[in-house]
């Protein structure tokens, strides 16, 4: 029971360094850009973001209230936890494969830029967004610090800033087409 619950903790450092690896060697493969985003546009997604990965990252904060523990470490709950954090990475990798060299780290349209409505995009519009809140749950669970917390949330508000301009752009782009598909799949969680 020990080495479990020892494993259950790093389990999920080493879930988020493996795809991060992988994000790095996939951005390599992308369309050219046709249209990107200013760098004010990128700072109201990307600030949020680097704080919650950092109250995330960090594994004690100065603030005592900060580190206060939200739950009981049980073996059900870590199990939990690394669960969610690899399901997620999962369907963010799935997605980010099916989307191929449309993706990009930033908001972008490329050359020649289509919408993908087939394999986990049929589910969700953002299903990479949904994939990795739902990693960013399963840490959270695992970490169950109030700092955790705030890190989980500061990066939701960073995904659906980030979504909203998205959407506004692919809206211009595509029109009727992906009004269609907005109307037909929801953004970030699946209908019942």
């Amino acid at each position: 029971m020990y080495l479990f619950m020892v494993l259950a903790r790093i389990l999920p450092a080493i879930l988020w360094l493996g795809w991060l690896i992988y994000w790095l060697l996939a951005a390599r493969r992308t369309a050219t850009d046709q249209r990107m985003e200013t760098l004010l546009t990128g700072a109201s997604y990307r600030l949020p973001l680097v704080l919650g990965v950092l109250l995330m990252a960090i594994p004690r904060s100065p603030f005592p209230l900060l580190n206060l523990t939200l739950w009981t470490e049980t073996p059900l709950v870590l199990g939990a936890g690394v669960a969610l954090t690899a399901a997620g990475l999962a369907l963010a990798v799935w997605a980010r494969v099916h989307l191929g060299k449309y993706w990009s780290g930033r908001v972008t349209l490329k050359v020649n830029h289509r919408v993908i409505q087939t394999g986990p995009y049929a589910c969700v519009r953002h299903p990479i967004y949904s994939g990795l809140i739902l990693a960013l749950l399963g840490t959270t669970i695992t970490l169950g610090t109030v700092h955790a917390c705030l890190g989980f949330v500061f990066m939701f508000v960073s995904f659906v800033r980030k979504l909203q301009i998205e959407e506004t752009w692919l809206r211009s782009h595509f029109g009727a087409e992906y009004e269609r598909y907005r109307k037909r799949v929801k953004a970030l969680f699946p209908h019942p």
